[in-house]
C-alpha cells in the first residue's frame, strides 16, 4: 500500500493540474467570448444609431394617362361695343292729297349717315363637354427621415435592449433589475 499512495498522489496531482488548466482555459475562452460579444453589441448599437439617423431617398416616376370626363357649365355676359355708322341712301314715295286736284306722289330722296355708338350685353350660357386623357409624366423625389417615423421607436427599444446586454456583459454580477450585487 505504500507504493500505491505515491502513485495515487501523483495521479491526483496531475488530474488537479489538468483540471485547473482546463478551468483556466475555459475562463480565458469565456472572457474572450465576452469581449467578442461586447464588440458585436457595440457594432449593433452603432448600426441601430446609423439606421435611426438615415434618410431614405427615392424618386418615384409617374408615367400615366388620366382620363378626364366632365361637363363644365359656362355662363357669362359679354359686353360687345358697337361703334359704326349706318349709311342710308334711299328714295321715299310720299302720297300728298291735293284735295280736288287729286293725290300726287312725291319722291323724296333720303341720304344720311346715322352714327351708332352703344354697348350690347350678349349673354352666353353654354355647357362644355370635356372628354379627354391627360398624360402625366412626373418624377417625384421622396425623402423619409427614419427618426420621424414609428420605426424610430422600435430602434430605440432595440438600442435599450442592446445597452442592457452590454451592461450585463461588462459587469455580470450587477443586474439592474435586482438592484444589488449577487455577492451581497
Amino acid at each position: 500500500m505504500n507504493k500505491i499512495y505515491p502513485v495515487a498522489l501523483l495521479i491526483v496531482t496531475i488530474l488537479v493540474i489538468l483540471s485547473l488548466t482546463l478551468n483556466a482555459l475555459t475562463i480565458a475562452t469565456l472572457l474572450w467570448v465576452r469581449d467578442v460579444a461586447l464588440d458585436e453589441v457595440a457594432e449593433a448599437r452603432a448600426l441601430v444609431a446609423s439606421i435611426r439617423s438615415t434618410t431614405l431617398s427615392h424618386t418615384v416616376e409617374i408615367n400615366e394617362t388620366i382620363p378626364v370626363k366632365a361637363s363644365v357649365p359656362f355662363e357669362e355676359q359679354v359686353l360687345v361695343p358697337v361703334n359704326t355708322t349706318i349709311p342710308i341712301n334711299t328714295t321715299v314715295i310720299v302720297p300728298i292729297d291735293a284735295g280736288p286736284l287729286g293725290t300726287f306722289d312725291i319722291d323724296i330722296p333720303i341720304r344720311a349717315a346715322i352714327p351708332v355708338n352703344l354697348e350690347v350685353a350678349v349673354p352666353i350660357k353654354e355647357t362644355i363637354e370635356i372628354d379627354t386623357t391627360v398624360p402625366v409624366n412626373l418624377k417625384v423625389p421622396i425623402e423619409i427621415a427614419i427618426s420621424e417615423t414609428s420605426l424610430a421607436d422600435h430602434l430605440d427599444e432595440r438600442d435599450e435592449a442592446l445597452d442592457r446586454i452590454e451592461q450585463l456583459l461588462t459587469d455580470p454580477l450587477n443586474d439592474p433589475e435586482i438592484g444589488t450585487r449577487a455577492t451581497d
